[in-house]
């Protein structure tokens, strides 16, 4: 189940939905004004990189380029 961010047309706020179908349709309506007019927004991802001299020791927190992040 992918989650995806979208922004609120009415109040402008982002937020996240975990949506049960992949193309994101099942959003729910915004959590700060309640309003159904949302579109889906493109988001940022991290990863590690795993492999010979790669591991964790050597990495470093990763950052979004997203206005605000993190799950809500």
């Amino acid at each position: 189940m992918p989650i995806f961010e979208f922004k609120c047309n009415k109040c402008g706020n982002v937020f996240e939905s975990l949506c049960f179908r992949s193309n994101g349709e099942d959003k729910g309506p915004c959590p700060l004004c309640g309003a159904d007019d949302s579109e889906k927004v493109l988001s940022t991802f991290a990863s590690v990189a795993s492999g010979p001299g790669k591991g964790l020791a050597g990495a470093t927190a990763a950052s979004s380029c997203a206005s605000h992040g993190g799950f809500s």
